[in-house]
């Protein structure tokens, strides 16, 4: 797989959230949470400052799913990317 100019292929993490007291958030709560974390998989050769492998934090409306050999992604520019953890 070849990425192009600067977009991100990102493996979308799941995380669960708890709360300060130590309470599990449910699913509803957290898909009110504005951002998403993923791991980078692969990116175009305009991206700069992110590396293979690393864990970002992206905008929730950002990027597209994808299927790449059966495994779901996300591609996404790097303008979307708001951290790297």
């Amino acid at each position: 797989m070849k990425v192009l100019n600067k977009y991100i292929i990102v493996d979308k993490l799941v995380e669960k959230k708890t709360t300060s007291s130590g309470l599990l958030m449910s699913g509803d709560e957290y898909k009110d949470m504005r951002y998403q974390y993923g791991k980078v998989i692969n990116y175009g050769p305009l991206v700069s400052g992110i590396e293979v492998g690393d864990k970002i934090m992206f905008d929730r409306v950002a990027g597209h799913e994808v299927i790449i050999d059966e495994t779901r992604m996300f591609i996404l520019q790097e303008k979307d990317v708001v951290c790297i953890l």
